[in-house]
């Protein structure tokens, strides 16, 4: 009876372990001479996933770098849900710009600017917060 119980356990520690995606955030930046860049992608499960890429045209290699304190995510969670944000409008990018992008729920948007530039103030609180939990992730390892 204790092996059965033992096993149903570690049948359902994976199940455990996928939460379901209720929303992704992702910052980064692209362009110049040859089109290449990097994101950074904060998942709701806690993951961060880095993208980089060589050129407009090269495949993105993509990797699981760490993971995002529960925290930390409830706060990036409340930021995206601000009505604010989702009324904000940018697309304004330049030779090299930088982009947030939002995945919340049926919403997706991408906002961007020319590297150097603000965005507006909802999305720049949300790009501020989401620099600040990847550098405390990137510690933690």
């Amino acid at each position: 009876m204790k092996a059965l119980a033992i096993a149903l356990i570690l049948a359902a520690l994976p199940v455990a372990a996928e939460r379901p995606l209720k929303w992704s955030v992702s910052v980064g930046s692209s362009g110049g001479y040859t089109g290449g860049g990097r994101t950074s992608i904060i998942r709701s499960s806690g993951d961060i996933i880095t993208e980089k890429w060589d050129t407009a045209a090269a495949p993105h290699d993509t990797q699981v770098t760490g993971y995002v304190n529960q925290e930390e995510l409830d706060l990036i969670e409340r930021l995206l849900a601000d009505p604010n944000l989702h009324k904000a409008q940018v697309s304004k990018p330049g030779s090299m710009s930088r982009f947030l992008q939002v995945n919340y729920g049926e919403i997706k948007k991408t906002f961007t600017v020319e590297v150097g530039e603000p965005f507006p103030e909802p999305v720049e609180r949300l790009s501020r917060e989401v620099s600040r939990a990847l550098s405390a992730a990137k510690q933690e390892e």
